[in-house]
């Protein structure tokens, strides 16, 4: 099985500083992410005001089960509400080769 890299590139809301994001980014990693079944890093980066999340799982099952596990948490909650849902686009990529 080939690991799979979850991108997810969107913006924030109106009115959410930078360091408040970064607090709710903070909490969804320690408290959720980093607990899933078949986590193994996460970057999150910016140019101007895009931001792209990119988290790297063991296969595609685990991802898709930690994104079913999100719905059931409380504690993404407050890193999803900083995002302005509509510029937010996720992609499922699977690694072809690793340098």
């Amino acid at each position: 099985m080939s690991n799979v890299v979850e991108l997810v590139l969107f913006k924030l809301k109106e009115g959410v500083s930078e360091q408040h994001f970064l607090e709710a980014s903070d909490e969804i990693n320690t408290g959720f992410l980093s607990l899933q079944k078949g986590y193994i890093s996460r970057k999150l980066v910016k140019k101007d005001d895009t931001w792209a999340d990119i988290v790297l799982w063991a296969t595609m099952e685990d991802a898709m089960k930690a994104i079913e596990a999100s719905c059931q948490s409380s504690v993404p909650k407050s890193y999803f509400e900083c995002i302005e849902e509509s510029t937010c686009e996720m992609k499922h990529l699977t690694v072809v080769k690793s340098y």
